[in-house]
């Protein structure tokens, strides 16, 4: 700013006196209307929060893509004075806590004897256990370990797990078989003896899906029985042919 008559000019300075100062401490006055008392524009000269802008963003970027361990080693320090990123930081905690439980296992575990009381009863304690008894010369119980490993894919918070069926309860005989148990809160809830209830030789996945959405184990996107669609496929060939045959009888 040039000084009307010293041919001086001066930077122009949002700093203010020690006695400005004082006044402002006191509540007296502000700093805005100091600033505008000398002509200037408070918003010019004001601090603005940039650092803490910066700070926030780089905290949250962390939170956002850190496993739990990592947002565990960060400095609590970092989140005491702000509230907004502690309860982000807490918010991250639980999405990953609910995918862990949601992605728990994914795959079928075959069992023993042994491993009955850890794997099945205890487990069944946090989750739902939907075990297969087999024997291997038992043909529909290639269809339920196929079926199993697609649903174990697709329902990734049920543990599904097989185990021979005289290793599970002994002299239980072939004709009950396939059986598949479920398990939930330490005590057997539901069973299934046999795949007559859901078709049999011609079961596929869908139809223990849809078994298992009924009995509440699973949360299915099937919207009815699937195995209502191949009786009416049944009805209709069968239809089709008794059409042909009167038919020919009339020729």
């Amino acid at each position: 700013i040039e000084m009307q008559g010293t041919g001086k000019t001066y930077a122009i300075s949002g700093e203010t006196t020690e006695w400005e100062d004082i006044l402002i401490k006191k509540g007296i006055t502000t700093k805005e209307d100091v600033l505008l008392s000398k002509g200037l524009n408070p918003e010019d000269f004001l601090e603005r929060p940039k650092d803490i802008e910066i700070v926030e963003e780089t905290l949250i970027d962390k939170l956002q893509y850190a496993s739990k361990e990592e947002i565990d080693e960060l400095e609590e320090d970092e989140f005491d004075d702000n509230r907004a990123l502690n309860e982000y930081r807490e918010k991250r905690l639980r999405e990953l806590k609910e995918s862990q439980v949601k992605n728990r296992f994914g795959d079928v575990l075959g069992i023993g004897k042994d491993d009955w009381i850890r794997e099945v009863t205890d487990c069944s304690k946090t989750c739902w256990v939907v075990v297969h008894l087999y024997q291997d010369s038992v043909v529909e119980c290639q269809l339920v370990d196929e079926a199993f490993l697609v649903l174990a894919s697709k329902f990734k918070y049920v543990k599904f797990v097989k185990i021979r069926s005289t290793q599970a309860i002994e002299n239980w005989p072939d004709r009950n078989l396939p059986t598949i148990f479920a398990y939930h809160e330490g005590v057997l809830q539901k069973q299934l003896v046999t795949l007559k209830q859901i078709g049999g030789k011609t079961m596929k996945s869908s139809d223990l899906e849809w078994w298992l959405a009924e009995n509440e184990i699973v949360n299915s996107e099937l919207e009815e029985n699937p195995r209502l669609n191949n009786i009416s496929t049944n009805k209709i060939t069968v239809n089709s042919q008794s059409t042909r045959y009167v038919d020919s009888d009339e020729d």
